[in-house]
């Protein structure tokens, strides 16, 4: 039993660390699509796609790790608690698939109540071998995003990732959200 419980904590103290919160790591068994805001949630339609992608740039993640959260329409991330981020209700895990490719349905967020903060979906996405990334998703086309945050989203590794808002193919909007991931930890 000791034996046992000491190859435990040794495989646990080996790990690599992938998330700030190990409860926004993906399970293995997670699927690469999924759904956010479900059918009936009030707002814009929303598809989100991509490939997550190595610190190259060209090799593709299988089994990479995304966490994504947002708020509602009217900007709060619980019906009762506009700020409540730590338990959103809008939220999904997923892992890519062999081509690292992920895609959730949502809805377009709504800016914060009150403030000028853009509309936005958070990402943590992580893989064993390689750097975690965590940023959000902002929209050129929103009001709220000014020249700061656009000269901000220009450079490598910023929190924020200016996306276009395209024509779905179903009729709602489609954004495009490649990630890069940092090199590994040696």
């Amino acid at each position: 039993m000791r034996a046992r419980c000491l190859a435990s904590l040794l495989v646990l103290l080996a790990a690599p660390v992938l998330a700030r919160d190990p409860a926004r790591i993906a399970p293995e068994t997670a699927p690469s699509s999924a759904t956010v805001a479900p059918a009936g949630e009030p707002g814009e339609r929303l598809e989100v796609k991509g490939v997550v992608y190595a610190a190259d740039g060209r090799t593709p993640v299988a089994r990479a790790s995304i966490y994504v959260y947002q708020t509602d329409a009217r900007g709060h991330y619980r019906p009762e608690d506009a700020m409540g981020n730590r338990d959103p209700r809008l939220m999904a895990l997923l892992r890519t698939d062999g081509a690292g490719r992920y895609s959730f349905a949502t809805i377009r967020p709504g800016s914060y109540p009150g403030t000028r903060v853009p509309q936005h979906i958070h990402y943590e996405v992580a893989a064993v071998g390689h750097g975690p990334r965590v940023f959000e998703i902002v929209f050129d086309d929103d009001p709220h995003v000014n020249d700061d945050i656009r000269r901000r989203a220009a450079q490598p590794g910023s929190i924020y990732s200016l996306r276009r808002v395209e024509k779905g193919p179903a009729g709602g909007s489609l954004v495009v959200q490649d990630v890069v991931l940092g090199p590994g930890v040696r």
